[in-house]
């Protein structure tokens, strides 16, 4: 998706602030108290097995910081707001805006939204989309997507 992205706090402070139609926090960890100690467990099984079938705690390491950066969005939370100009999405200290004219395609899926840059999304093009959880009343962001991105088409599951 094309994007800007801010890395300096001073560079977002000097700019005026638009004010956020809809936003909400996502973080998986703690939102999903129930689940999400499968992940801790999981991340722990393979660094288990990569100790015992690899044999020393140097692979173990590179292959649980790898999993683990694959998997950052999981551990940190990321704050999502629909703004005039598209869709920010907040974590880690960095600021991405995906702009409405990027968005040529949505789908709705029961727990969230994929965004696709192009209008005939392919099964390929879901590795370059972005997919939005729902906020905690998920038609508000329908209605949002529907109202700014209206030039985009809606791809049925």
């Amino acid at each position: 998706m094309d994007s800007t992205t801010r890395t300096k706090k001073q560079a977002s402070a000097a700019s005026p602030e638009i004010a956020a139609t809809l936003s909400w926090r996502r973080w998986p960890l703690v939102d999903g108290r129930r689940w999400s100690w499968i992940s801790i467990v999981g991340l722990a099984s393979i660094g288990a097995g990569v100790w015992y079938l690899g044999g020393g705690w140097l692979l173990t390491t590179a292959a649980v910081a790898g999993l683990t950066a694959t998997c950052w969005q999981f551990f940190l939370p990321v704050e999502y707001e629909v703004v005039s100009l598209g869709l920010r999405r907040r974590s880690f200290g960095r600021t991405r805006l995906v702009p409405w004219h990027a968005i040529r395609a949505y789908q709705l899926r029961p727990s969230g939204v994929v965004l696709y840059q192009r209008s005939e999304p392919t099964k390929l093009d879901l590795l370059r989309s972005m997919f939005i959880p729902n906020p905690p009343d998920a038609d508000e962001l329908l209605c949002a997507i529907r109202q700014h991105a209206s030039h985009a088409l809606e791809v049925a599951q």
